[in-house]
């Protein structure tokens, strides 16, 4: 029988997800009483959402006000894609060394996620949304920095994923189809270097597919 998933959990990836998609306004401060109410889940479980979120950098505390999405700004933005830089091109090198077949059939199954919703997408009847693609993108990038064998790159690239991701708050149309599928492509080329254990490779694509993604947000930003 599957686990039921406890209220601070879905009070976390509720709120999250509408961080993320853009649906809580960035400029607003919100109280844990009107998040509370608006995804009707217990102020308790709120509250311990919040501090996972401040942890992760995507919130800021206001002391007695309430907590406010964390605002970014183009220095931000190139410190970010900086280190992720720095940290995923270090991590998918080791992952091509460590990284096993279950691995590679994950993120195998995963990029065929990412084509099916770039397919979706295209189609004015589409019932997806940008954020199931956000959802898949930090899920590869983290399978490949875990495959790293570096719990604690893992866990950095996870935050930084996080807050390169506030942007689309910002503009949720940021990831329009175009840059999904050019990102879908590029996941493809990871995939296939990491399989052939091509370490240069796989840390020259990594390069290249985040110095893409930084100019795909400031360009948006």
């Amino acid at each position: 029988m599957p686990k039921s998933i406890s209220k601070k959990d879905k009070a976390y990836q509720e709120i999250k997800k509408a961080i993320i998609s853009g649906k809580l306004e960035s400029e607003k401060i919100f109280s844990i009483a009107e998040l509370s109410k608006t995804f009707e889940v217990g102020r308790t479980p709120v509250r311990e959402a919040l501090v996972i979120l401040d942890s992760e950098g995507l919130i800021e505390p206001f002391p007695k006000y309430g907590y406010q999405i964390k605002s970014l700004s183009v220095h931000d933005m190139l410190e970010i894609f900086h280190l992720r830089s720095v940290l995923e091109v270090e991590g998918v090198g080791l992952a091509a060394e460590r990284i096993s077949e279950d691995d590679i059939r994950l993120l195998e199954s995963n990029n065929r996620l990412e084509q099916e919703l770039v397919i979706s997408l295209q189609s004015e009847n589409s019932t997806h949304s940008y954020y199931e693609g956000y959802e898949l993108n930090v899920e590869f990038h983290l399978m490949i920095a875990r495959a790293s064998g570096n719990s604690r790159l893992a866990d950095m690239v996870e935050r930084l994923q996080n807050e390169s991701e506030l942007v689309l708050g910002y503009d949720p149309h940021i990831a329009r189809v175009e840059i999904a599928a050019a990102a879908t492509i590029q996941h493809h080329e990871l995939i296939e270097r990491l399989r052939q254990r091509d370490k240069s490779g796989a840390q020259e694509a990594m390069r290249r597919h985040i110095e893409h993604a930084k100019n795909s947000s400031l360009n948006r930003f």
